[in-house]
């Protein structure tokens, strides 16, 4: 296995265009990469470095910058904050980069955030939500949105669908909760009652004890977070406690359905949309003949934040200063692989276009907006 994923991993250098030692040439323009190469969902790493790259080579192609190319450098974060940060002080440091684009859960994002501060630089951030992410105006902007967005979305969501009572089931970490503080405050603020917040410990091999409370109060929904095995273990004590209320979950893709049957027309939720674009169907075509298979969504917020940050350094220069100066400018009516991108003050995405879901037939299925 390790020399699969060293295989890969050398297939996504080569594609970058790296020399043996990771350095730009003198006259193009080094943009950092940092994604997990090894460690956790390596697949959708390199879907985001093959996006980053696609949009480079898409630059470069047209003339690249003022007659500059674009030059990624690709360093491997392992899916380890201290990794993370090694990665992203040789790109700095060694490389001289003003920028990164970064793929990785927050514990990686939000440290090289931390680093990335004092030192002036500027992180695009494609993969992570927490919504702690915002709290870095000037110096991390995030073509995904964060989950305080998405939180309220959910929330506005399931209190247009006539839910009055509900109960949040979420995981004890800075994922579920703050997803759902803003989830509770968006529903609470249409007149719906809620009337418990559940925060289980994650790992346990059964969850019937935290749900016994969902027995009892017998809510008209349930309103979820959670990812993996965690909620295939969920929805098993839900259903042997005899829990029938429909669930309302922020990326419903990411959850593990325990029985389809009895999660029929059950399980419903909204997730980040704007895959349907034009530009995100031609770039699919591309990168399947290119790769073999139908890239992740990552892909395509990497593709963005690259041509984004082709843009504002075309409008203002190459610095961290002048990228700074140049993104909010760039962002304005821009149309990319996921649809319109608008940000807020901090450089944070706002009104994303969101996609709803219900599982039927076994699968998850496309469901018309509120």
């Amino acid at each position: 296995m390790r020399k699969s994923l060293l295989a890969a991993c050398a297939v996504v250098l080569l594609s970058a265009g790296w020399g043996e030692t990771g350095q730009a040439a003198e006259d193009a323009i080094p943009v950092g990469v940092i994604a997990n190469l090894t460690g956790t969902d390596v697949q959708s790493s390199l879907d985001m470095v093959h996006g980053a790259q696609a949009a480079a080579d898409k630059i470069n192609a047209s003339g690249g910058i003022k007659g500059d190319k674009i030059k990624v450098i690709v360093e491997d974060s392992e899916y380890r904050p201290a990794a993370g940060i090694e990665a992203a002080t040789k790109l700095f440091d060694v490389n001289k980069v003003s920028a990164v684009l970064v793929f990785g859960g927050s514990s990686v994002t939000l440290p090289i955030a931390e680093m990335a501060q004092p030192a002036g630089k500027i992180v695009l951030n494609t993969s992570a939500s927490s919504a702690k992410l915002g709290d870095y105006p000037g110096t991390l902007y995030s073509t995904l949105p964060l989950d305080d967005i998405v939180g309220a979305q959910l929330g506005d969501y399931v209190a247009k669908e006539g839910v009055h009572t509900a109960v949040f089931i979420v995981p004890n970490n800075t994922f579920g909760t703050g997803l759902m503080d803003k989830a509770a405050a968006a529903f609470t603020a249409h007149g719906g009652k809620v009337l418990k917040e559940i925060a289980y410990s994650e790992g346990q091999p059964d969850y019937r004890a935290d749900l016994q409370a969902v027995q009892r109060l017998k809510p008209d929904a349930i309103i979820g977070a959670g990812y993996g095995d965690d909620t295939r273990t969920v929805f098993r004590a839900a259903r042997e406690l005899g829990i029938n209320a429909p669930w309302y979950v922020a990326y419903p893709s990411i959850f593990a359905v325990e029985d389809p049957k009895w999660m029929e027309g059950r399980l419903m939720g909204l997730d980040n949309g704007g895959l349907d674009s034009p530009l995100a169907k031609t770039l699919s075509l591309q990168a399947t003949k290119q790769y073999g298979a139908a890239p992740r969504p990552n892909y395509y917020y990497a593709y963005d934040a690259m041509t984004l940050l082709g843009l504002a350094i075309e409008k203002e220069g190459t610095t961290a200063a002048d990228i700074k100066k140049g993104l909010p400018e760039a962002v304005k009516g821009y149309q990319g692989a996921t649809g319109s991108i608008d940000w807020d003050a901090r450089g944070q995405r706002i009104n994303p276009p969101m996609d709803y879901f219900v599982f039927r037939n076994g699968a998850l299925q496309p469901a018309p907006a509120p």
